[in-house]
């Protein structure tokens, strides 16, 4: 009997591979850098179920270069903005993601970033490693206490909501806009439209979704509002946030201090003058990255795609209701 073949586009756990193996045709494309669009056509030909990263385009090209044996696209991740899904849905391909599994991870760790930012840590290492450390200086990068902080949330959901939590933990008062209310809230407040997070909020951190609604929800208009000394943290998705507008708001500042895990384009340019910013910590999409974390995405991933080779809709699809199989 032919095993179905499964494509994974880039290097994962060993013994999520082996899972994998042993019920298909495993090709794993384990190239210095991620495939391009004409690498992933040629490697996905023939395929029954494709392990994709946020580096991969999904578009409804690499879904019909696959032929009519693809049945799974199973995303390492709880975002999925990189698959067409709605081509997906056409094509009765199932969309399959890691939700919950990053939660407590992703909010610690931007929770990590509010804390960073605060206490200017990114920005007094480079302070160090330059040579500029001199003496002790009493009014010298000064930072400031969370506890008496408001901490704004734009998106209440398993992420965000996990955040409000830790940071009232940490005496912060947390207000939060979100267009549904969240079963618990853990004290925080919610406020009727996000102009009123950002004119109230010390910090805002995004955990919304990347949709076209919010593509630059975060811009020049936006930073306008926030207040002089307010800080900004992206763990979410890069687009959510203008970074030329960000640029602009922090060289000038308009806005004190920012903390971004994504950027757009992602990765960000090497020349992009947000980078010559000290009021700027940046780091390259690691919410997530932890061994614990990473490996139970893989291992969800694999799930995900074995159900699908059984002719079962996954657990986590996410067209669920407009696939027929």
């Amino acid at each position: 009997m032919v095993k179905p073949k499964v494509v994974v586009t880039r290097k994962q756990f060993t013994e999520e591979m082996e899972r994998l193996s042993k019920v298909s045709n495993l090709v794993i494309i384990d190239t210095p850098t991620p495939p391009t669009s004409k690498e992933l056509k040629e490697q996905i030909k023939g395929a029954t179920a494709l392990f994709a990263h946020i580096n991969d385009n999904v578009s409804s090209e690499i879904m019909d270069a696959a032929g009519q044996s693809l049945k799974i696209i199973a995303e390492f991740g709880v975002g999925y903005d990189n698959v067409d899904v709605n081509a997906a849905s056409e094509r009765n391909i199932a969309v399959a993601n890691t939700p919950g599994v990053l939660t407590e991870t992703t909010a610690s760790f931007a929770f990590t970033l509010i804390q960073s930012a605060a206490r200017r840590i990114a920005e007094c290492d480079r302070y160090v490693r330059n040579g500029k450390w001199k003496f002790f200086e009493p009014l010298d990068l000064l930072g400031y206490d969370l506890s008496s902080s408001t901490l704004g949330i734009i998106g209440f959901g398993r992420i965000g909501s996990y955040l409000g939590k830790i940071a009232s933990n940490n005496n912060m008062k947390v207000i939060y806009y979100n267009r549904s209310t969240p079963t618990e809230t853990y004290g925080a407040e919610k406020v009727d439209s996000l102009n009123q997070l950002l004119e109230k909020s010390d910090i805002v951190s995004i955990h919304c979704p990347y949709t076209a609604e919010t593509k630059n929800l975060i811009a020049k208009k936006e930073l306008s509002i926030m207040k002089n000394n307010a800080t900004l943290i992206n763990t979410a998705r890069g687009p959510i946030v203008n970074l030329d507008d960000l640029y602009e708001a922090l060289s000038k500042n308009r806005i004190a201090y920012a903390a971004l895990d994504v950027t757009d384009p992602e990765p960000i340019k090497k020349d992009h003058p947000i980078l010559k910013l000290e009021n700027l910590t940046i780091v390259p999409h690691i919410a997530s990255a932890t061994v614990e974390t990473r490996k139970k995405m893989s291992k969800m991933t694999v799930d995900n795609i074995i159900e699908g080779l059984n002719s079962s809709v996954p657990t986590y699809c996410v067209n669920t209701e407009k696939i027929h199989w």
